[in-house]
């Protein structure tokens, strides 16, 4: 059996048996009974982690694409989450559904384009893009040069997402090809801008296919 010499500067932190020992804020040891946690199965709790699970399990796939979209906060996937949580999810428990078009998974200073809009072409599986190339706003960032990306999002093969360089802010439009097998009903795209040294974002926008 070993011993533990307490007057010396360690700090313990954990379950020890049915013991848990803790830090406090000002830094003293302290130690409290442990009691096993409860797991209350009321309506209210299951509807509350149904609906949180759903909008982890709607956004984890775009993990990736979400950090790309907020570089400067680490904690932007949580925060949209939790966000998601109570914009995106919809409906009564347990018949919940997740509104993508809530999510935004790209955040920035940089102009959005105006005019925007989203055409498929069911024959080529094809998606066409158009904006205004002009800068909406003299007074606030953009530039002629500034790289616009397409997320395409398919919920039956989440591990295909599809970040696709659209060109350029004065191209003013843009055709990509999808996978054959994607159904439109099932796939989601945004869009968004990026200054050419890659310093500042755009907000996403979240397109519906006319």
């Amino acid at each position: 059996m070993g011993t533990i010499d307490l007057s010396k500067s360690i700090k313990l932190s954990g379950k020890i048996g049915p013991v848990i020992a803790y830090v406090t804020k000002d830094g003293k040891q302290a130690f409290r009974n442990y009691t096993k946690p409860q797991n209350p199965r009321t309506p209210k709790q299951m509807a509350h982690r149904t609906k949180f699970a759903l909008a982890n399990q709607a956004l984890s796939p775009l993990n990736t694409i979400i950090k790309r979209g907020y570089p400067d906060d680490k904690n932007a996937y949580r925060r949209l989450v939790g966000k998601a949580y109570h914009e995106a999810v919809t409906g009564d428990y347990p018949h919940y559904s997740f509104d993508y078009g809530k999510v935004q998974i790209a955040a920035g200073k940089l102009q959005l384009p105006a005019d925007i809009y989203l055409q498929f072409h069911p024959l080529s599986h094809t998606i066409s893009l158009g904006w205004n190339p002009q800068l909406p706003l003299s007074s606030q960032p953009g530039s002629d040069n500034d790289k616009l990306y397409v997320v395409c999002f398919n919920t039956e093969n989440p591990l295909e997402i599809k970040t696709l360089n659209g060109g350029t802010r004065a191209a003013g439009k843009t055709s990509l090809h999808l996978p054959g097998d994607w159904q439109l009903d099932t796939t989601h795209f945004w869009i968004y801008l990026v200054a050419h040294d890659l310093q500042k974002n755009s907000n996403s926008i979240y397109l519906i296919p006319e």
